[in-house]
């Protein structure tokens, strides 16, 4: 396993997320790779953005990738450039498969949050992209 932590959450009344009680760590790659990222306690959530007419099929609040969910959340915040979204998306399908999210939902939910920073990215104006893109990465490739 390489979540080391279990994910204690709870909610933020009135906004809809939730709050991460204590730290979560998970191993990036493989057990001993040396790549572990810590997400806070207090890091805020809105675990899985599921459009509502698929809830049926991916609850937003599914505890089988809520974990993953935390963790490609703070990816997505983190500052430091080391993760681009292409590298947490990836990590976010591969955190659901160590969870043992089925294969085809974890497919699933990887090419929607693929395709939702695809949208994402289209929809922002060149001058934008050019002050939040990773250094050294064109805008758009992130």
């Amino acid at each position: 396993m390489r979540f080391t932590d279990p994910v204690h959450l709870m909610p933020a009344p009135g906004t809809g997320k939730y709050v991460l009680v204590q730290p979560v760590r998970y191993q990036v790659g493989f057990m001993g790779s040396g790549v572990t990222v810590t997400v806070p306690d207090g890091f805020m959530t809105d675990l899985a953005s599921v459009p509502r007419v698929l809830w049926s099929l991916l609850p937003p609040h599914d505890p089988d990738y809520a974990a993953a969910a935390v963790l490609h959340d703070y990816l997505y915040t983190w500052k430091g450039g080391a993760f681009t979204r292409v590298v947490a998306d990836a990590i976010f399908y591969e955190a659901m498969r160590i969870l043992g999210v089925p294969a085809w939902k974890a497919v699933i939910m990887y090419l929607a949050v693929r395709a939702a920073n695809t949208w994402a990215v289209s929809k922002t104006s060149p001058e934008v992209m050019a002050q939040v893109s990773t250094p050294g990465v064109p805008p758009g490739t992130e």
